[in-house]
């Protein structure tokens, strides 16, 4: 958040307590215990609203920065990472947008190679697999063309399974 929207909370909060305080004057009330519980809810939140505004005053003079800083300490494990990762989502942080992209590229591109790769094997264990044809008896050729289509498609899902977690 940069520090015009931080000023737009604290103003948007302060009107809260400004209306609260505005409506309890105008309310009326008969009876004398009824009158003073009243006094004091309008006594409580007008020291309130004062006590917020000494605060933003406070913070607004105090402000070092341009954008709001929150620091999170804690033990490991203990939900650090979550929650920073929950506000960039509920917030729709532009860097993490960017970031989420660029994974999606390198995922595309990792996947891409993956396949040239394949393929690459594939026509290497063709080649092979030809060059064998080539060097046996017709019975036997069948034989290694499914050993070793086999093969490729044991290498291929393990792969899948290492690399994407299936």
């Amino acid at each position: 958040m940069t520090s015009d929207e931080i000023k737009e909370k604290y103003d948007t909060v302060s009107g809260i307590l400004e209306d609260a305080v505005n409506k309890a004057e105008r309310v009326e009330l008969v009876g004398e215990e009824e009158n003073a519980e009243l006094a004091a809810i309008k006594t409580t939140l007008k020291e309130l609203n004062s006590e917020f505004k000494q605060e933003i005053e406070k913070l607004e003079a105090s402000s070092e920065w341009d954008k709001f800083c929150i620091a999170f300490f804690g033990e490991t494990n203990a939900g650090k990472s979550t929650v920073i990762e929950s506000l960039r989502i509920i917030y729709d942080e532009e860097q993490r947008r960017l970031e989420k992209k660029n994974q999606e590229k390198e995922y595309e591109a990792a996947l891409e190679e993956h396949c040239e790769r394949y393929k690459d094997l594939l026509r290497t264990l063709r080649g092979m697999n030809d060059l064998l044809v080539s060097k046996q008896e017709p019975r036997k050729s069948i034989i290694v063309l499914k050993s070793i289509g086999l093969i490729v498609l044991g290498v291929a899902v393990g792969f899948l399974i290492a690399y994407f977690g299936f």
